[in-house]
């Protein structure tokens, strides 16, 4: 007769228990129902699968993603990080890129703290008139789709949001 250790046997049972109650024909929980719901209905979103034909063209996507009528909001400021210089210090890269399709800007302000940067940044693409100010490109115009790009380096990421614009449309 073979004789096995009162753990062993008992680690058997739990186990054949784990194994009979994961049975899988049983029904999903409520729950996983729900999620799974929620996944198709965001996935046929996503893909326009609702039955209906896609009849937006090209021209009305550019039109939907980029302002009709010049103004601040068609000024966009985006930064992402760019990296770490050799001494360690992060370093930032940002566009500055005129969204509207129709119209120049020009004297384009951003609010931009007590920007600094240990890295060059053109002053003739972006540069601190004052505290809390800084001029894109010196002023001059922005073509319409036109992006300015540089990078800056500092301990820290600076908010820059667009202040103002001076708007040229033809």
């Amino acid at each position: 007769m073979v004789y096995y250790p009162k753990h062993a046997v008992a680690m058997v049972i739990v186990l054949s228990f784990l194994f009979l109650g994961c049975d899988a024909n049983d029904p999903p929980s409520s729950s996983m129902l729900k999620h799974n719901k929620m996944k198709a209905g965001h996935v046929r979103n996503l893909l326009n699968l609702n039955g209906a034909a896609a009849t937006t063209t090209v021209t009305e996507k550019q039109k939907a993603a980029a302002p009709s009528e010049c103004s601040q909001s068609a000024v966009v400021v985006s930064q992402a990080e760019a990296g770490l210089l050799p001494g360690g210090l992060p370093s930032y890269s940002v566009t500055i890129t005129n969204t509207c399709l129709s119209c120049a800007v020009r004297d384009v302000h951003v609010s931009c703290g007590e920007f600094g940067s240990a890295e060059l940044v053109d002053p003739g693409d972006f540069r601190r008139v004052a505290a809390g100010d800084c001029l894109v490109r010196g002023g001059g115009a922005m073509r319409p789709g036109e992006t300015i790009s540089f990078e800056y380096a500092n301990m820290f990421q600076y908010d820059l949001d667009v202040a103002s614009v001076a708007c040229s449309c033809s």
